[in-house]
């Protein structure tokens, strides 16, 4: 079977960027939906009609998204405790 419709959109699902892909094989409509940082799709949902699978998709989505925790970036980068700038570490005998 050959997919028909095939479209893509962009949108915003629970605050996150999202890919919305949606086609028709035979009778039945698919759409996924994918984060678009990085590129992993989130859920598929088929249905009868286009609306259908989208509006289960978009369902599915909200609820998985909404429970994704966002973790904010610290812009300084992450320095080793026991070193200032411009120190070594010095190796220790283990011997001694």
């Amino acid at each position: 079977m050959k997919a028909e419709s095939y479209q893509e959109q962009k949108g915003v699902i629970a605050g996150w960027p999202v890919k919305i892909v949606s086609y028709k094989v035979g009778t039945t409509y698919h759409v996924s939906i994918h984060n678009q940082e990085p590129g992993a799709w989130i859920c598929k949902q088929e249905g009868a009609t286009l609306e259908e699978a989208e509006r289960k998709a978009r369902a599915r989505a909200e609820e998985l998204l909404s429970r994704t925790r966002r973790v904010a970036r610290d812009p300084t980068p992450m320095r080793h405790p026991e070193r200032s700038e411009g120190s070594r570490l010095e190796r220790r005998d283990s011997s001694a």
